[in-house]
This record gives structure tokens, sequence and C-alpha cells, in this order.
């Protein structure tokens, strides 16, 4: 139940950011669009990691709120870590604005 709350929070929380982005891109395209493209794929690799760790097991003694929250705070750090070199989407994803 509680990852079901997380996930739907996770998921509001990139449909209000995507709504933003589509906004920044449509008032100006030139501006935004390489930004708009690596915050995109910044945010897929965060939830890449999300999902990769909710797949981890739960029964050891470190699973308790507080990990839980130094971990999605690493994980973040961590996408936005991977995204500056990035993992190839950015070009692909500058396609698709463009057209």
């Amino acid at each position: 139940m509680n990852d079901n709350l997380l996930l739907l929070n996770i998921s509001n929380y990139n449909v209000k950011f995507v709504n933003e982005l589509k906004y920044q891109v449509r008032s100006n395209p030139k501006k935004y669009a390489l930004q708009t493209a690596q915050a995109v794929e910044g945010a897929f690799i965060q939830i890449l990691l999300k999902s990769m760790r909710s797949s981890l097991s739960k029964d050891n003694l470190l699973d308790n709120n507080q990990s839980r929250l130094y971990t999605d705070i690493y994980d973040q750090k961590l996408s936005e870590e991977v995204s500056k070199k990035g993992i190839g989407l950015t070009d692909i994803i500058l396609k698709q604005i463009q057209i």
C-alpha cells in the first residue's frame, strides 16, 4: 500500500513537472529546449533509480523512514550527476521537441 502511494505521489509530481516544462518550451522554444530535454532525462533517471531500489528486498535492519529519506536524496543527487553527462536521451527529446 505504501509503495502505491509513493508511486502515486511520484506520478503526480512528474505530471506537474512535465506540464511546467511544456509551458516553458511553448513560450520560448529556442531558449528552453535544451534545458527541458536535460530536465526530462534527469527525471527519467531518477524514476529509474527509484524503481530499481524498490525491487530490492525490504528485509534488512536498515529499512526505516530515515534510511529511505537518505536513499531518496542520494538517488536524486546521483540522477543529477548522471544527467549532466547524459545517457543519450537528451538528443532524442530535442528532436521530438523541435518537430
